[in-house]
């Protein structure tokens, strides 16, 4: 199953990070072969996969086939190589221009980017269909992602990109009009009631704030794109009040939501494991948590940024309950059980 090979993976980066880092081979043979083998790929079937192969604007690591044609090209960078940095994009889409393939794929073992190789009128960024981080992002997001270049997907890509494209934009207009979400819910709520507990009568204006305050709940802890209404951090007390928050053995002061994950991240730099070498932390599809500078993935500037005691910026723009989940996830990703943690 894909997702135990991710999580397998990712485990093995956390133990053997500074091997992924320098070693490109091992990075093909531990991490890109096993993950393509859980997307249908036969790597040891010159029919399917095929490793280096010269072709006339190079030698790309990986060409896989289907039906006898090449349909995909992949190239495979050591760990701490940035594959979005332009150099390394231009390479593979060289490499596709050249040989008529559409689509490229990039991968540093963590990161995984599908781009469309050329499109008149566009930059590199514009051309990127999706990234996928698959030590950050949610894991049913990742595999959503990855699946569309598995063996079974694969001829089908353009169609299986725009559908996800089409989810997400409508996943953002809702991000912008909630109300959407409780209209839609208000009748079958209304529904139930009445076959389920016909001896109680609710008012509608019940059933629309009931839904109302669950709906802000839910996009307030499930999505990190989701604004404060009023453009800053929620206080974590009222004034003048004081939370806590315990990590191990060490205890922090907490005035604000943001104090949660600023103090994570400065105790996880205590640590010695948040590094700028791990620059950019991703925080979903389209978002970092932490970068060497205060931007998402696509250019945007953070909403909320906080520096932290190595120079690193995070970004704070959460509520409470996605403030306590985010520094829950980010701790387990550097190999901290999640029950370290305690916020009072």
């Amino acid at each position: 199953m894909i997702n135990d090979v991710i999580q397998f993976i990712v485990e093995k980066m956390k133990r053997h990070r500074s091997l992924y880092e320098q070693n490109e081979q091992a990075v093909r043979d531990q991490i890109v072969n096993p993950l393509l083998k859980s997307l249908g790929w036969d790597v040891e079937n010159p029919d399917e996969v095929q490793p280096n192969v010269t072709t006339d604007e190079g030698i790309p690591d990986y060409i896989l086939f289907r039906s006898g044609k090449p349909i995909l090209y992949i190239e495979a960078k050591k760990l701490s190589i940035d594959i979005e940095d332009k150099p390394t994009i231009k390479q593979l889409a060289k490499y596709c221009f050249g040989e008529g393939m559409k689509y490229g794929v990039l991968t540093n073992g963590a990161v995984w980017i599908l781009f469309n190789a050329f499109q008149e009128g566009t930059t590199m960024a514009d051309r990127i269909l999706w990234k996928v981080d698959i030590e950050g992002d949610e894991l049913t997001s990742s595999i959503k992602r990855l699946n569309i270049i598995s063996k079974d997907n694969v001829e089908n890509v353009e169609t299986l990109v725009k559908k996800l494209q089409i989810l997400d934009e409508i996943w953002e207009s809702l991000l912008d009009e909630p109300k959407e979400i409780t209209k839609g819910l208000i009748p079958i709520f209304d529904g139930l009631i009445k076959e389920g507990y016909p001896a109680y009568e609710f008012q509608p204006s019940d059933i629309e704030d009931f839904i109302k305050e669950r709906v802000r709940e839910l996009f307030a802890s499930a999505s990190v794109e989701s604004p404060e209404p009023s453009g800053e951090p929620l206080q974590w007390q009222p004034s003048g009040r004081q939370g806590k928050m315990k990590i191990g053995n060490d205890n922090f002061e907490i005035r604000n939501s943001f104090d949660v994950l600023v103090n994570t991240g400065n105790w996880l730099i205590q640590k010695g494991k948040l590094k700028k070498s791990d620059c950019p932390v991703s925080a979903g599809y389209k978002r970092n948590l932490i970068h060497t500078e205060a931007k998402h993935k696509y250019g945007d500037n953070f909403v909320c940024p906080k520096q932290l005691s190595n120079g690193l910026w995070m970004e704070t723009k959460y509520s409470n309950a996605g403030c306590i989940n985010t520094a829950r996830r980010l701790l387990e990703r550097y190999g901290f059980k999640g029950d370290i943690f305690e916020v009072k």
